[in-house]
């Protein structure tokens, strides 16, 4: 089947209207007139559909998933000419996309002028035409949005604001009246609104004076993946976000304007060298950052205190040259961050950190240079761990620094110790020559140095890509609306007609669906909801209300099937008594995809561990499930789970003005039902399970509130082999990752382990049934542990771990413990060692005197501030 794309006089454009009450026999007629639409040619529409005329649409350029939009700009009067003023136009399209109840506004490529400012409401995303540019082909091409106000107002209105579960898609933005030579000052091209879930994905943001800001005022669950472009003051910034932001493969630079292809291109910018801040992040908690790419800026990376205070994060793989100062930490909170594989070069600084740091910034495998690669002017702790100084000095003012397993390349490199540095531990580095490398300028004790070599363990490859595209064998649609009753039904016909006919998709528009039996979502097949992006249950959307009646789960995914863009919610289930149903997703085959699913309730959530599932790919799941999150394992291979995000607000949040959300009793989704989950949480929850798999991969997974956040178990006698994972992180939890068993390496990187308000509580724990290694590099721990790490067989190698709390410290009774550069920031006990366990301990940096109980290990070189 051919299916044009935005022009609405296109042969062949597929059509389904959404009616209020939909019945069998209404459901009979659309599956007629779907079998003639091939031989329709739609009219001319006079006026704006009153309903939403949902299509798919065939772009002209590649996505990672088939576009479905509800309404086409076009159809409320817009004209991509580059004349005609289309802010009313689009406006009027993105708010009766909201009286629909959400989904995707399209914009055909071409180019619209906007005289004002643009609102996606929530549950809208506004989605065109957009081709990636690259290296080898930079020119902007596809939809192209034109602002024309704001000029000389830099506090003024911001050109296109997103609302909660909202979201800007596939689009490319333009300043025609910009001026590369002197700049002038305009609003915010793009803001976060507020509340929860923005997402900004697969933007050129080509010239604008400021780009995507988020914050100051409240926000939460930002996404900005994928932005291209030549942002001149300020590229991002954010501020505020207090639950999980993430930044996901970002490229700032001046060539994407210069070489755009759009008139008055400049050859250069040398202003932006001068002047420009690339991202500037403030407050955030917990700030995922992977893959940024930034060249050309006065600042590449600068990290600052916020109105609410300073930030948390972790950083993974940012590329930052030629730029002033490539990386500038003014001031963190006391948890500190870390640095994984990132590549920092400045003119003047690779790293700046400035007199107010004060707490830990944790580098591991990174690369540094600039004339100087490394200035620590604060009384913060810096630690590296088997890093290269490309060009430049280290320059230590302050502070306490551990360099281990390190590369100083350049003959003319020094590490410079300055008279206030409290202490600094040099240990199996290497240098280019036998002249000195080191200036002490401090007293003879502060420097502790060797140069034996240390058994550190390298980080392991793994993916680059985070997005997986699906695309069903057959490019068609059908449309089910709820029905007022029992969904499961017509949902379940719909699915095994377009699965008979070779597959295709089942669109769920925004309502509320009962489902009162079992849904099988066969080969080739995708059961589709509204949203395009990440969303929470406030945004509502296409939700599944779930009434369980037996034991077998509740939607089974066979093998090469998709879920997408869905809400769930269990009407029955009670927080103060808990029912124990089925799961929710059960996988039985490989190459399933799940994205931007969510469940506010579901007492277990998804499996696929029963059923092997290769090629499993879960991105986005959130909600928050009562006993298990997500298991993966029947010795599945090559699996992904990435951005997993649980948290009680997303049943305590849900909309409480739906009767099918409100629940009488004390707890349901009144004000209680955080704490009351939460509690629940903590002492039950499961949320992320790996049993019996080879290569699975877990990106940048987060869980408020879990017996144990991560959990590596036995499965009929195997474990997790090979397994990695970036970006874990467990907060308010009893266990942060328990290691049960297994036979294989298991390497986490990127952790943040908090464990709090309940009894045992443990960061990092290995039990008598787990015979392998598990390796931690770069962690940070905080809450208030019981125990930092509890080994009770096998190995466990640390590599760079900050513990602003750690209870009682390291406890090895069995087993072997490898810990290098860790960093205690309290006093107490911070070793405890059997007789017979095996330990290497080499540079400690504590708060008052190393403690040590049993055992008669003791770390080589330790800081005692």
């Amino acid at each position: 089947m051919t299916i044009k794309s935005g022009n609405k006089n296109s042969l062949g454009r597929i059509i389904f209207r959404q009616n209020n009450s939909h019945s069998r026999e209404n459901y009979s007629a659309t599956k007629l007139f779907c079998l003639l639409i091939p031989f329709l040619v739609t009219g001319v529409l006079n006026a704006a559909p009153n309903q939403p005329e949902w299509q798919i649409v065939k772009t002209k350029y590649p996505t990672a998933d088939v576009v479905i939009a509800g309404y086409n700009v076009e159809d409320f009067g817009a004209k991509g000419d580059g004349k005609k003023d289309c802010t009313k136009a689009f406006q009027n399209a993105l708010n009766a996309m909201k009286e629909a109840g959400g989904g995707t506004v399209f914009v055909p490529e071409g180019k619209y002028a906007f005289k004002g400012s643009l609102k996606i409401p929530p549950s809208v995303t506004l989605r065109g035409e957009w081709k990636e540019p690259s290296k080898e082909d930079p020119g902007v091409r596809g939809t192209l949005l034109m602002p024309l106000g704001g000029k000389s107002d830099p506090d003024g209105t911001p050109f296109i604001s997103v609302d909660y579960c909202s979201g800007i898609m596939d689009l490319n933005i333009w300043y025609p009246a910009q001026s590369s030579l002197k700049p002038e000052p305009y609003p915010w091209t793009l803001i976060q609104k507020g509340g929860d879930n923005a997402t900004f994905e697969n933007l050129t943001l080509v010239n604008p004076w400021q780009g995507i800001r988020i914050g100051p005022g409240g926000n939460e669950l930002h996404l900005v993946r994928n932005v291209y472009g030549t942002p001149l003051k300020v590229g991002i910034q954010y501020d505020s976000t207090t639950d999980i932001g993430r930044l996901e493969k970002v490229y700032f630079s001046p060539r994407w304007w210069c070489q755009s292809k759009l008139p008055k291109a400049p050859r250069k910018i040398d202003w932006i060298k001068q002047n420009g801040t690339a991202i500037h992040m403030l407050r955030s908690d917990w700030e995922y950052v992977a893959n940024v790419e930034i060249d050309g800026y006065a600042r590449g990376y600068l990290i600052s205190e916020g109105v609410r205070g300073a930030a948390n994060a972790q950083f993974y793989h940012l590329i930052i040259r030629d730029c002033q100062t490539a990386m500038e930490v003014e001031k963190t909170n006391p948890f500190g961050m870390v640095f994984t594989e990132c590549y920092f070069d400045g003119v003047e600084h690779g790293v700046l950190l400035d007199e107010k740091f004060n707490s830990a910034a944790l580098f591991s495998t990174c690369i540094f240079g600039g004339k100087e690669a490394i200035r620590s002017n604060g009384d913060g702790n810096l630690m590296l761990d088997q890093c290269r100084i490309a060009r430049g000095n280290v320059v230590l003012e302050k502070g306490a620094h551990t360099i281990l397993g390190s590369t100083l390349k350049d003959t003319s490199s020094r590490i410079q110790i300055g008279k206030q540095v409290a202490g600094t531990v040099l240990a199996g580095n290497s240098y280019p020559s036998k002249l000195p490398a080191v200036r002490n300028d401090a007293s003879d004790s502060v420097l502790q140095k060797s140069d034996d070599p240390l058994p550190l363990n390298p980080i392991p490859d793994y993916p680059k890509n985070f997005v997986k595209t699906f695309v069903p064998p057959r490019i068609d649609m059908v449309v089910i609306p709820p029905t007022g009753s029992d969904d499961t039904p017509a949902i379940q016909t719909a699915i095994d007609e377009q699965a008979r006919k070779g597959g295709g998709i089942v669109f769920l528009p925004s309502g509320d669906y009962l489902i009162k039996g079992h849904l099988n979502i066969p080969t080739g097949i995708e059961l589709r909801g509204i949203h395009d992006v990440p969303h929470h249950t406030m945004g509502a959307g296409s939700v599944l209300h779930i009434f369980p009646n037996d034991e077998n789960p509740t939607i089974t995914m066979e093998a090469g099937s998709c879920m997408r863009g869905l809400s769930f919610n269990y009407p029955e289930q009670r927080i103060e008594e808990v029912k124990k149903y089925p799961f929710l997703i059960q996988g039985r085959g490989s190459d399933i995809c799940i994205i931007n699913v969510n469940a506010a309730n579901p007492f277990k959530f998804m499996d696929f561990m029963t059923h092997r599932c290769d090629n499993h790919f879960i991105d986005y799941p959130s909600g928050a499930p009562l006993m298990v999150g997500i298991a993966v394992g029947g010795g599945s291979e090559n699996g992904v789970v990435q951005n997993m995000q649980f948290n009680p607000h997303y049943w305590s949040r849900a909309p409480r003005r739906n009767s099918l959300y409100a629940n009488k009793t004390q707890g349901g989704v009144s004000s209680g039902t955080g704490k009351l989950l939460w509690e629940y949480q903590k002492e039950n929850l499961d949320a992320l399970v790996v049993g019996h798999c080879v290569n699975e991969f877990l990106y940048q997974n987060f869980v408020f509130g879990s017996l144990y956040g991560i959990h590596f178990m036995e499965q009929n006698g195997h474990g997790a082999i090979n397994c990695i994972s970036h970006g874990h992180g467990t907060d308010g939890s009893k266990v942060g990752c328990y290691f049960e068993y297994g036979h294989g390496e298991i390497f986490m990187i990127n952790n943040e382990l908090v464990a709090m308000s309940s009894q045992d509580k443990t960061a990092i724990k290995l039990s008598e049934g787990f015979d392998s290694e598990a390796t931690l590099i770069n962690s940070m721990v905080w809450g208030n542990p019981d125990i930092l790490a509890d080994v009770g067989n096998g190995t466990l190698t640390l590599q760079n771990l900050h513990a602003n709390r750690h209870g009682k410290g390291l406890q090895l009774f069995s087993g072997t413990l490898h810990a290098f550069n860790l960093s205690f920031n309290q006093a107490g006990t911070h070793l405890q060692t059997a007789d017979t366990a095996e330990a290497q301990l080499t540079g400690f940096i504590t708060k008052g005197a190393f403690q040590s109980l049993k055992g008669r290990q003791k770390p080589t070189h330790i800081i005692e501030r």
